[in-house]
């Protein structure tokens, strides 16, 4: 009888076991997948990096794979619907939807462009630059995009005056500056950082032009968004969330920017936290219409149909509106 009552027992909490393992794994398979692509390892993409490490999106049900794709090639890879968000330049992003790709601006988390014109020592001021290499990531990307109106406002006609090379990751670009391959080249934080350290030159320094630019940005595609607006609704609580957890959590931020960002240095980690979370990034992603009209005009001096074209054609706010309407936005930053 004291058997049977121990093999009962033993058998009930071996059910019971059983049952937390199933429920566990009832709970991993209800996450819904999505892909999101970023396409560098800079400071910039800070946001989505701390979405991630803080596991913001599997509360929110999702399991969210982290895609590194270089530059202009992830708007390629998710117009083909290989991606299912971006989070990348919205000038980069615009640049393809002018030119016929199904893409729209969800939100913004940085709206001034974090890159530098670095040059070798021996480069002095723009007029040195005439003749000379300039290293960009890709042709088409943010780097690109941002170079070329900026020669031609120092009288440089970039396709004459010098010539633009593609050389892939910013800190190959730095390298190539350093051993003069180039002579000079656009950084992002915090390798232009780096850069300085080792005795290039900041030639310019894009984010004090003072224009406001959707410079990291969350897009999707419009039919994705249509047929998946709870799943899109979903992406961007986890993504608050993650910003908020980003602002407030210092030590998490470094640990996010050393996992996802490869800056292993504790004081450039320490120094980008700072600055960044203090001066660049947005409490509330939202984005703003003289953003795009401007990132709309920097398109037009390469796709001249782009001056034809309003904001609003590129921007969905209904979600942000929906979140702060049912008051989730408040429930973050009251």
């Amino acid at each position: 009888m004291v058997a049977f009552r121990r093999l009962r027992v033993f058998y009930f909490g071996l059910m019971l076991v059983l049952s937390n393992v199933s429920l566990l794994y009832a709970g991993e398979l209800a996450l819904r997948k999505i892909r999101v692509g970023y396409p560098s390892h800079s400071a910039s993409m800070y946001p989505i990096y701390a979405t991630k490490e803080t596991r913001a999106f599997e509360k929110y049900g999702l399991d969210g794979e982290m895609i590194y794709v270089q530059g202009v090639q992830l708007i390629h890879i998710h117009v083909a619907g290989q991606l299912d968000f971006g989070t990348v330049s919205g000038l980069v992003t615009l640049q393809a939807s002018v030119g016929g790709a199904d893409l729209v601006l969800l939100a913004n988390s940085i709206d001034s462009h974090l890159l530098k014109l670095t040059t070798h020592p021996s480069i002095s001021g723009p007029a040195d630059l005439k003749g000379k290499s300039i290293a960009v990531t890709r042709f088409g990307s943010l780097t690109d995009l941002v170079v070329r109106p900026l020669l031609m406002s120092w009288g440089l006609d970039p396709k004459r005056d010098v010539t633009l090379v593609q050389i892939g990751t910013q800190r190959d670009i730095a390298t190539a500056i350093q051993l003069k391959k180039v002579e000079a080249g656009v950084l992002s934080y915090p390798t232009s950082v780096y850069a300085e350290k080792l005795g290039m030159r900041t030639l310019y320094d894009f984010s004090e032009s003072g224009v406001e630019i959707p410079t990291t940005s969350v897009s999707v595609s419009r039919e994705y968004a249509r047929k998946n607006r709870d799943l899109v609704l979903r992406f961007l609580k986890a993504y608050m969330e993650g910003t908020k957890r980003l602002l407030t959590d210092r030590e998490l931020g470094i640990r996010a920017l050393k996992k996802y960002g490869g800056i292993q240095d504790e004081e450039l980690l320490a120094s980008t936290y700072d600055l960044f979370t203090s001066k660049y990034i947005r409490k509330v992603p939202t984005i703003t219409t003289k953003s795009v009209e401007n990132a709309l005009k920097l398109v037009a001096e390469s796709i001249p149909k782009a001056k034809e074209r309003k904001p609003s054609e590129f921007i969905d706010a209904s979600f942000m509106e929906e979140l702060e309407k049912i008051g989730f936005i408040k429930s973050l930053w009251p």
